[in-house]
């Protein structure tokens, strides 16, 4: 998922994980209603059609 993301969008793989691959803590990763289970080797499956969305948390004050 990350690599086909950061093949439409360069550079976008560094806000979405950390050095280590794993996904960053603030990113919330769904496929259609529901959020990905493996937030470390990012395993989830796809298919076709299947809408992704990624959001981030925000905060502040």
């Amino acid at each position: 998922l990350v690599d086909a993301v950061e093949a439409r969008y360069p550079g976008i793989r560094g806000y979405l994980c950390e050095e280590t691959g794993r996904l960053r803590k603030h990113v919330n990763v769904f496929i259609g209603n529901n959020q990905i289970v493996d937030r470390v080797g990012l395993s989830d499956s796809l298919a076709p059609g299947d809408e992704v969305f990624i959001m981030q948390a925000l905060s502040g004050g």
